[in-house]
């Protein structure tokens, strides 16, 4: 029994030593050249693509934003049309950014809007998608002539805003990008809310 076993146990070995030299004789058995060795210093970077949204190669980005706020309250759109900047920073698929954006309004009554912003890419086909949250603050202005002997009327008044929104962006390359963005902005005022739905397109570039 002992012989048996003793044997059997050789048998195994004298396998499993010749499979390992096949193994390492068949070049389709899992020979790797050393130019595929993870961390070869002989392999180049630039060969392996980068997820987008990820990481980016050129983290800070400025770009231009123009479009148009539609207001939910009853009475004169105090948004309207509007352009402004945006700049930001990218740690790795986490954006943190500031914006102004200035609203022409309509009827003599007009608003402007500084605030940061934060948001989160995801990679979606050639797109990215940034879900992101805004704070600021937002001056609404008035200014009416009036005929003598009126006074004429020249107030602002200036209240925190919140806005939950999203942007779409397209890189047209590691520098320039494209994109649009929808989001609903909720103005807290003394004198009663504003509620706007603000809908921008916006480029730029990235450094």
């Amino acid at each position: 029994m002992l012989t048996t076993l003793r044997n059997a146990l050789f048998g195994l070995l004298v396998l499993g030593f010749a499979g390992t030299a096949l193994a390492q004789n068949d070049p389709e058995a899992g020979d790797i050249s050393a130019d595929a060795v993870p961390g070869d210093s002989s392999a180049d970077a630039n060969d392996v693509p980068e997820a987008p949204g990820a990481a980016h190669a050129k983290p800070i980005s400025v770009g231009l934003l123009l479009g148009y706020g539609i207001s939910f309250e009853d009475g004169p759109n105090i948004w309207g049309l509007g352009f402004g900047l945006r700049g930001g920073y990218n740690i790795d698929a986490i954006f943190l950014g500031a914006r102004f954006v200035y609203y022409l309004g309509e009827d003599d009554v007009n608003l402007w809007e500084l605030g940061i912003e934060g948001g989160y890419d995801i990679p979606v086909g050639p797109v990215i998608i940034r879900p992101g949250l805004g704070l600021g603050l937002a001056n609404v202005s008035i200014s009416v002539d009036l005929p003598a002997p009126l006074e004429d009327i020249d107030d602002s008044e200036t209240n925190p805003y919140f806005a939950l929104g999203s942007s779409v962006l397209y890189d047209i390359d590691d520098t320039f990008f494209v994109g649009g963005d929808a989001r609903l902005q909720f103005v807290i005022g003394d004198n009663g809310d504003g509620t706007a739905l603000i809908i921008l397109a916006n480029g730029g570039m990235r450094f």
